[in-house]
């Protein structure tokens, strides 16, 4: 009776809505049902989960597109140090401004997020109008795909983590052996 009672709230508020993309307790996908008792949520990996509607007006729900299909996306990249900060930058923004799915308003932009222990490190946010069956992750790769190879064309390495060793040789070393 409760989840009945709930899919009608839901059905008559419409807050969720057939394609929006929603975050109910650590699920994550695109609603493709909605129904009196519950509702078909489909993930990235392609798997339907059934969600009690009473999940809905009991438990915190994320509705990524409630107000506007434009959903932001955010990809981090590290960049090897002595790579000039402003023309990675420039790349980054440039290479989302290129893809023909990323929207032009809000318009991309990528900041120098900090000095991380191996690279440079830059975010680069964009937006994503879902309306039209854009899939966000396979933007976000095609981006990528981009950007390593502007990254290559301009000289700019993309760091491997590194670790420096040092010896110290003012003593000698202490090697004993000892038989059993």
């Amino acid at each position: 009776i409760k989840n009945f009672i709930s899919g009608i709230i839901v059905l008559v508020e419409r807050k969720i809505r057939v394609g929006d993309v929603l975050d109910v307790d650590g699920v994550i996908g695109t609603v493709t049902e909605v129904n009196t008792r519950s509702s078909i949520i489909r993930g990235a990996d392609d798997v339907e989960t059934m969600i009690p509607n009473s999940m809905f007006l009991e438990n915190r729900v994320t509705n990524r597109t409630l107000t506007s299909a434009k959903m932001r996306r955010e990809l981090r990249v590290g960049a090897a140090y002595g790579s000039d900060p402003r023309a990675v930058m420039e790349i980054l923004t440039d290479s989302a401004g290129r893809h023909g799915l990323v929207c032009k308003d809000p318009a991309p932009f990528a900041i120098f997020e900090d000095f991380g222990d191996n690279a440079l490190v830059f975010t680069l946010y964009f937006w994503v109008d879902l309306q039209g069956g854009a899939n966000a992750m396979v933007v976000t790769s095609d981006i990528r795909l981009m950007i390593e190879k502007r990254f290559t064309e301009a000289g700019v390495g993309i760091p491997y983590p590194q670790r420096d060793m040092h010896l110290a040789t003012d003593k000698p070393l202490d090697v004993r052996i000892s038989n059993p």
